[in-house]
Parts: C-alpha cells; structure tokens; sequence
C-alpha cells in the first residue's frame, strides 16, 4: 500500500511542476471566418504571451511573438516564403530589437546575422556566403 501511495505522490508532484513550465491557451481567433483557427494566444508561466498565426490560412503557423509579462517582444520568427519553415528570426532585450537572423536561400540554416543598437542602427553584418556553415564575411559599422 505505501509503495502505490508513493507512485501517486510522486505523479501529483510531476503534474504539478509540469504546469508550471507549460503554457496554457487562452485564445483562439478565425480571423478571416473560414470556420478554421489560424490565431492562437498562449499566457506563459511568467506572465508573458506566445502568439502563433497562420497569416495565409494554408492551415500552418508562419509566425510566432513571444513577450514578456509587461508585452515587450522577447522573439519573433516569420516564415516569409510560407514553405512551412520560419526563416526570419528577431531578438530583442528590454522590448528593443537587438538582433536578427535570416536563412536567405531557405535550406533552414542561418546565413545571415544582423545585430543592432537601438532598434535602428546596424552595428555590424555576418554572412556565411557559400552556405557552408561558416561566417565568411563580416562588415562593421562602428
């Protein structure tokens, strides 16, 4: 009898700290009234957000926002040739866009970087040219 009292303790336990690291969905939207759901918001453990969007309603998510517990943008990734893999990524720090990341020819790796200061202003560019995995051109702008 101890032994199962054991095993349903330890699962109560599991399930419990699991929800803690899950999101949980709270919204669902049919944006274009197809009848399908192509808009789904999740509410983080920290209080954030997590959106996923399938903007060309072909039934997959091309884009992703997650923010913080006070709505700065954390992450976004877009997949612009909606071929079913995200090929654009964005990080920001405190709510700004800090750096971005491109897979130019689709293949799903990255080949460009592009980090910023303020938002705005490039600092510097990174390339792997040859797409071969390895930067092979780097242009500073400070």
């Amino acid at each position: 009898m101890m032994k199962y009292k054991n095993v349903i303790m330890f699962l109560i336990l599991f399930f419990k700290v699991f929800t803690v690291f899950c999101d949980t969905l709270v919204n669902e939207e049919d944006r274009n009234k197809d009848g399908k759901t192509d808009r789904w918001t999740y509410l983080k453990s920290d209080g954030g957000f997590i959106i996923k969007s399938d903007n060309n309603y072909d039934g997959i998510v091309d884009y992703v926002l997650e923010t913080d517990s006070r709505g700065n943008k954390i992450y976004e990734e877009m997949d612009f040739n909606y071929d079913g893999k995200m090929d654009n990524f964005y990080y920001y720090e405190n709510g700004v866009l800090a750096r971005q990341e491109i897979d130019s020819n689709y293949d799903g790796k990255i080949d460009i970087w592009i980090y910023l200061e303020k938002g705005i202003y490039i600092v510097k560019i990174e390339r792997d040219r040859n797409h071969n995995g390895v930067i092979d051109y780097v242009k500073k702008y400070k």
